[in-house]
């Protein structure tokens, strides 16, 4: 690099030393000064894609897409994510794939022994079931994993290309689904 260039973080434009620690933002196409980076990977949402005979793993923040690996995640998939702000400086984030849609959405948390979080278990159990492998989706769908402001929530939502056949396939149990997700 020339003398002359100076290198700018694209998110908070502080000067980054090109001989130093900086990282990429994969969704401006330009650098991230380090700590906007360490920042962006704190919070990003993870996306699960399964099939019926493998799990896909993604990290999606504000600038990185990557996958478990680290590997930019390219142009296999169109994912976006944007912060909804729900009042004041609470809110969550909202992961979508283009061409993808909505079957499943709300928050979880954990097993807290309360009537809430034993409400959530429905949902939590059969999750753990999909990705186990004991209970195989019949056509690719993702559960997305966003962060909220609550630290004891989650964000969750199932999208997938082909909603009537995950709708089908749910049956009566999507609603014990849905309302485990409220």
């Amino acid at each position: 690099m020339s003398e002359n260039m100076l290198l700018k973080c694209c998110n908070c434009e502080s000067e980054i030393d090109e001989n130093g620690d900086y990282g990429w933002s994969h969704v401006k196409n330009a650098y991230l000064c380090i700590d906007c980076r360490q920042s962006d990977e704190e919070s990003v949402s993870t996306v699960f894609i399964l099939d019926d005979t493998s799990i896909k793993k993604y990290f999606i923040g504000n600038h990185v897409r990557i996958n478990e690996h680290g590997d930019e995640i390219g142009p296999l998939y169109s994912i976006d994510r944007t912060w909804v702000n729900t009042g004041g400086y609470r809110g969550h984030h909202e992961t979508t794939i283009d061409g993808w849609s909505s079957v499943l959405s709300g928050w979880t948390t954990g097993a807290w022994g309360d009537p809430t979080s034993d409400r959530k278990t429905t949902f939590n159990e059969w999750a753990e079931n999909l990705m186990s492998g004991k209970i195989k989706p019949p056509v690719p769908i993702a559960i997305v994993v966003d962060p909220t402001s609550n630290l004891f929530s989650t964000g969750i939502s199932v999208l997938t290309e082909h909603a009537d056949i995950v709708n089908n396939w749910l049956g009566v149990f999507r609603k014990d689904l849905s309302y485990s997700l409220s």
